[in-house]
């Protein structure tokens, strides 16, 4: 018997298969205009003791942003914009002084490996094929007399000060500022304890240690104009951090710092939101979580012609802890080794100092 072809199940067919490819077209299509930026975390709840309800929704939001993206804007944080004017001017305070003066405090004049003082530029490089960073820096410790028995050894020792600075000017602002970023840093770590998942069992005070007499620096930082930058030249090439937490103070109006993000395999630009800091999460928090929080890639293009200054904060951690990581895969780090190669790594001459 003879029998008529099915066309029109074969048209549908193909409608079908050409409608499937026009919304796999938009998809992309849609995708590649999305602008992807970094979330923004409120913890005022904390600040503020508020409900138990309410500090929930900030561990969830702190939880998605450190395991999805590794950095975040912090805001509701209770540092005033007189304290964060205070610092970023106490930034560029230094880098107005000559050449000699910063030089009277040079890195390689700090107490044996405590790794205080004037960084100048091209000192380090993250990455083969990048040319040194451009930045540079006056890094600040906690403050540890000559004489303590610990003076000298990795992160640890008396920081150096320049002279023709008054310390009412400098050095008291910075070292109350320090104070108000470990104050801070605290508050992130109970948060990102409380949001571990349940089935690992940890106390709410297991990131505590790392705060307890930690190593952390603060840098005061100057991007030099750079219009002419290329692929191979960055004020900080692309790296993660060392330590455990950073809380970075930008100054308004000016950009540069960029984010890895790998689900769309491109770097997401993180413009300055004036009061607010940006966090992210560094190598040590990644390890002891066995890699539920993401320590990310990121880097400066100062490609502007303008200045630039910044006052990042890190929490490396206590030097001494051995910390096993906490998704029960066994794997330990001592704290102060893992930072100390780091730097050894990148640092070249410098690095050998902490050898």
């Amino acid at each position: 018997m003879y029998t008529t072809p099915n066309i029109a199940s074969g048209v549908i067919k193909i409608y079908y298969h050409q409608f499937h490819l026009l919304c796999s077209l938009s998809a992309l299509t849609i995708m590649a205009a999305q602008t992807y930026t970094i979330p923004t975390v409120d913890i005022s709840p904390f600040v503020n003791n508020a409900p138990a309800k309410e500090l929930l929704d900030v561990v969830k939001a702190m939880r998605h942003a450190a395991t999805v993206y590794g950095f975040f804007y912090l805001v509701g944080h209770g540092v005033t914009l007189e304290e964060q004017n205070r610092a970023l001017d106490c930034a560029k305070l230094f880098f107005t002084l000559s050449e000699e003066e910063k030089m009277d405090v040079w890195l390689k004049k700090s107490l044996g490996k405590s790794h205080r003082g004037y960084e100048p530029p091209g000192i380090q490089t993250h990455q083969k094929g990048l040319l040194p960073d451009t930045k540079e820096a006056f890094i600040i410790g906690a403050e540890v007399p000559e004489d303590d028995p610990e003076a000298g050894t990795f992160s640890t020792g008396p920081n150096l000060w320049p002279k023709s600075l008054e310390p009412e000017d400098f050095q008291i602002p910075i070292m109350e500022y320090q104070a108000r970023m470990l104050d801070l840093v605290k508050i992130l770590l109970k948060i990102l304890a409380l949001g571990l998942p349940e089935e690992w069992g940890c106390p709410p005070d297991v990131f505590d240690a790392l705060a307890v007499n930690p190593s952390m620096p603060m840098r005061l930082l100057h991007y030099a104009p750079n219009p002419t930058h290329n692929n191979t030249c960055f004020g900080v090439g692309d790296h993660t951090d060392f330590g455990c937490i950073t809380v970075l103070l930008q100054e308004p109006n000016r950009e540069g710092l960029q984010v890895w993000y790998p689900p769309t395999e491109t770097w997401i630009p993180v413009p300055v939101k004036e009061g607010s800091y940006v966090i992210n999460i560094g190598d040590m928090v990644q390890k002891y979580t066995g890699g539920y929080y993401r320590s990310a890639r990121h880097r400066v293009v100062n490609g502007g012609k303008e200045h630039r200054y910044s006052v990042p904060f890190f929490l490396n951690g206590q030097l001494k802890l051995k910390v096993t990581a906490l998704d029960g895969s066994g794997v330990e780090t001592i704290v102060g080794e893992h930072i100390r190669q780091r730097l050894i790594d990148t640092m070249g001459e410098s690095g050998k100092a902490l050898q």
